[in-house]
This record gives C-alpha cells, sequence and structure tokens, in this order.
C-alpha cells in the first residue's frame, strides 16, 4: 500500500445547525481509538474542525454551539451590506473561544474552503489568519453579509462543494467524509426564510455526490434532515445522532487492512 502523508483525514460538510452531528462523528471516532490527522470543513463543518483542531473537546464544542449558535447571537442588517443578518456577534464569540489566531496555530492541520463572490470560485484556505477565514466558509448567502478578505467577498463554500473530500483524498490513506445536509422532497415551504434555506439546501447539496465518492468512509446523518438551520437548542439529540450514523459505518469498516488497532466500544 502507497505511504501516503495522513493516515485518517475527516471531510466535514456544512448544514448549520445539522453540523453539531459532526461532534457526536468524532466522538465516536475518538470511542474508536481512531486519530484524525488532518481536516477539512466547510461552513459548520468548518467551525467544528477549527475548534477541534484547537483542542477543544467534543464537549466543549458542543456546548459553544448550544450557547451560539441561533438567532440570539446574529444582528439584522440592511439588505444593502449583502445580508440580511450580520455576524459580528457571533465572531466576537468564535474569537474568544479560538486559542490559535493562525492555521499554523492548530494542532491538526486544518483546510476551510469558501466562495469567492467576484471570480465566482471555490478557494481553499489552510495557512495564515484563521478567524476571518472560518467566518468566510459559513456566510449563507443571503441569511448572512459576506465577509471581506483583502478586498474580495466571501460567502459558504458549500455552493461549490459542500464537502471538501477531494482537497484531502491524496494525502489520506483512509477517508472519512461526513455529509449532515441531505434533502428529501417536502410537502410545503413556507415564508421567505424556509423558501431561502431550501433553496440554499438544495443547491448546495447537489455537488456532494461526487466528493462522497472519493471518500472510504461516509456518514451520513440522514435522521438530521428535518433540523432547521439555526436549531442549535437541540444539540445533545443532533449530536448522538451523529454518533450513532458514525458507530455503525465504523463497525462495517476494515482497519486492519490499514495496519490499524481499533478499539471497539461495547454495545450497551
Amino acid at each position: 500500500m502507497e505511504h501516503k502523508k495522513y493516515k485518517i483525514g475527516l471531510a466535514l460538510s456544512g448544514g448549520g445547525a445539522k453540523g453539531i452531528a459532526h461532534i457526536g462523528v468524532i466522538k465516536a471516532l475518538e470511542d474508536y481509538g481512531l486519530k484524525i490527522d488532518v481536516i477539512a470543513g466547510v461552513s459548520a463543518g468548518a467551525i467544528v474542525g477549527a475548534l477541534y483542531a484547537d483542542g477543544h473537546s467534543t464537549d466543549e464544542i458542543k456546548e459553544f454551539f448550544r450557547n451560539n449558535t441561533s438567532f440570539q447571537m446574529v444582528r439584522p442588517t440592511l439588505p444593502k451590506r449583502g445580508g440580511l443578518i450580520n455576524l459580528e456577534k457571533y465572531t466576537n464569540k468564535l474569537d474568544k473561544s479560538l486559542r490559535a489566531e493562525t492555521f499554523e496555530d492548530l494542532k491538526i492541520p486544518l483546510i476551510i474552503n469558501a466562495t469567492e463572490l467576484n471570480s465566482g470560485k471555490n478557494v481553499y484556505f489552510s495557512s495564515g489568519s484563521l478567524l476571518d477565514k472560518i467566518i468566510a466558509s459559513a456566510s449563507i448567502p443571503i441569511f448572512f453579509t459576506p465577509k471581506i478578505i483583502d478586498g474580495k467577498q466571501y460567502v459558504d463554500g458549500g455552493i461549490f462543494c459542500n464537502l471538501p473530500a477531494q482537497i484531502l483524498r491524496n494525502d489520506c490513506e483512509i477517508l472519512i467524509g461526513v455529509h449532515v445536509n441531505p434533502t428529501e422532497p417536502i410537502n410545503e415551504v413556507d415564508g421567505v426564510l424556509e423558501v431561502a434555506e431550501r433553496i440554499f439546501h438544495l443547491a448546495v447539496n447537489g455537488n456532494t455526490q461526487e466528493q462522497k465518492k472519493m471518500c472510504d468512509i461516509v456518514i451520513e446523518t440522514s435522521k438530521v434532515k428535518k433540523i432547521g438551520l439555526f436549531n442549535a437548542d437541540k444539540a445533545d439529540t443532533i449530536c448522538k445522532i451523529g454518533y450513532l450514523y458514525a458507530m455503525k459505518a465504523l463497525e462495517k469498516f476494515d482497519f486492519s487492512k490499514y495496519g490499524i488497532e481499533v478499539n471497539k466500544p461495547t454495545k450497551k
């Protein structure tokens, strides 16, 4: 087997409050005795990935989402600013939680992708200042004001790549992809914000198909599909769903082929 730069890579999708499921997935990986060597994340996946790469425990990350991912943490802004909501207050909270100021300060290598509006391209960040890149990746169009970096406008990276797997594929022996944003037919969409959220979900879900094919393990948390973008008050439930889906996927994978010994948790 070809030796690659990293043993295990983790790609985390966007999904708003659904991204809390990533925390449960990481907890399952820890319980299996698996060490994550590199992370790529977008939007909510970028926030979870950054906090974990920064050395925060899964309980600490869950608490951060429970307290801070809601409309209570954002401020309405004028439409001419490019979004309905300003993330200044949320940005300050995340800044206080992060120990690292740059990607280089993180304990685990991290890659974040965002959409550059001016050129209409997907952009990957892996060096330099950290906080502004996370906010750029998580700035959902229409909802949030675009983030300005070096004079360019950035929004949610999920527009072009809602599961950043390809960027890790060649460097990882085992690539685990976590998709928390599945969609299904629904009977009715009511209200401007619901319509905007539905359109966004449909747009970003399509670009994950090819990315999932690049993963050795795909964890898709289907039961969180009815969770809204801002329903972080259900953090415990979402986290548990992520954990259970991850455990099922990990049980089916033969890590011994890669020379990895795992500690399968005893079923309760």
